[in-house]
């Protein structure tokens, strides 16, 4: 197995392909959902906005999808499945995390925003896991967010999960507006560390020994190393590798906990005890330390026991199998969890 390949893959993406269900229109009994679009300078943003029944203002969240070819429900954008089932690539079943979210919050009152990052569903553009792309994108989000007449800009927070998470960081640390932070599975260490993590917790879950997987974390800090300095050379690394390091390269020294230092908004963290190879439980515990560290108190930092990196039940050891299993939907506590504390922060 290609070392570089197993890094750069597994911060992409530990799930390859997801049944998609798409963004669609909605009516219920306690909000409105409606298609809506936005610009940014090279993009145009396609989204699911959920307003709530009533005359408002109401306060306003943010969902922040994870890595990959991720839609707005947290599903898999149409095109992939198709390229991985014509590869013969199986698929794997897990429900729409970011909708369910959003239905959970938007029927307590808060209007929700989520988005197809660029190049997924109907978005434009190119590099949507990039962190200047990623970020550029959800500031444009952001207001327009606060430009709808139903939505309070003072009470407008952010719901990011995994690389997700990231984006709401730095958009926090720039914008002191925004009112409160969920962070799911987030990492708080450099994402260099973070593959590392994803290496040693994979080969480990594979029953390697210890001496081969220093050996496979020790060649990945050379790459590291090669990188940094400019040895690479990656106008002569063959595609689709050269992309990979590309996103390496843009990604592997964003550090959550360097922005968690400076936010003074509300903090939720959320973490799964089973997220054994995609952002290990102990960074959960590295980024409420940022937060306190930089001045802030106002986090709570809680860990499901036996849910995994898509917050699914994982009982027994986790393993990439389990992936293809259908688990059903996110569990009922977590979202109640997100709900509950938004509501008393922000509601």
């Amino acid at each position: 197995m290609s070392l570089t390949k197993l890094g750069s893959s597994l911060i992409t993406t530990l799930l390859v392909v997801i049944v998609l269900t798409g963004c669609d229109e909605a009516v219920t009994e306690t909000f409105f959902e409606e298609e809506v679009s936005f610009q940014t300078e090279d993009s145009s943003i396609a989204g699911t906005l959920a307003v709530p029944d009533g005359e408002g203002p109401f306060p306003a969240a943010i969902i922040l999808v994870g890595s990959g070819p991720f839609d707005c429900n947290g599903d898999v954008d149409a095109a992939a499945i198709e390229a991985a089932k014509a590869a013969g690539v199986p698929v794997i079943a897990v429900s729409s995390t970011y909708r369910d979210i959003a239905y959970g919050l938007s029927e307590e009152g808060i209007i929700t925003l989520r988005y197809d990052k660029r190049g997924i569903g109907n978005s434009t553009g190119e590099k949507g896991d990039y962190p200047q792309s990623s970020t550029r994108d959800l500031t444009a989000a952001i207001a327009f967010l606060k430009e709808h007449p139903s939505v309070d800009r003072e009470r407008v927070a952010l719901v990011g999960h995994s690389i997700g998470g990231l984006w709401a960081l730095r958009a926090a640390a720039e914008d002191p507006e925004i009112a409160a932070l969920c962070l799911m599975a987030t990492p708080a260490q450099p994402f260099s560390e973070v593959i590392v993590e994803q290496i040693e917790g994979l080969l480990t879950l594979q029953g390697a020994n210890e001496t081969y997987i220093a050996s496979v974390v020790s060649q990945q800090r050379a790459l590291y190393d090669q990188i940094r300095s400019g040895a690479l050379d990656l106008t002569t690394v063959p595609e689709p590798m050269r992309s990979e390091l590309e996103f390496l390269t843009a990604i592997m020294d964003v550090a959550g906990a360097d922005y968690a230092g400076e936010i003074d908004s509300p903090v939720l963290i959320l973490q799964g005890d089973k997220d054994l190879f995609t952002v290990i439980p102990e960074e959960a515990q590295l980024l409420n330390d940022a937060f306190i560290a930089g001045g802030n108190e106002a986090v709570e930092l809680i860990v499901f026991p036996d849910l995994d990196h898509m917050f699914r039940p994982t009982p027994g050891q986790p393993g990439l199998d389990l992936y293809y299993q259908d688990r059903g939907p996110i569990p009922s506590a977590v979202v109640e969890t997100i709900v509950d504390w938004m509501v008393s922060t922000i509601g």
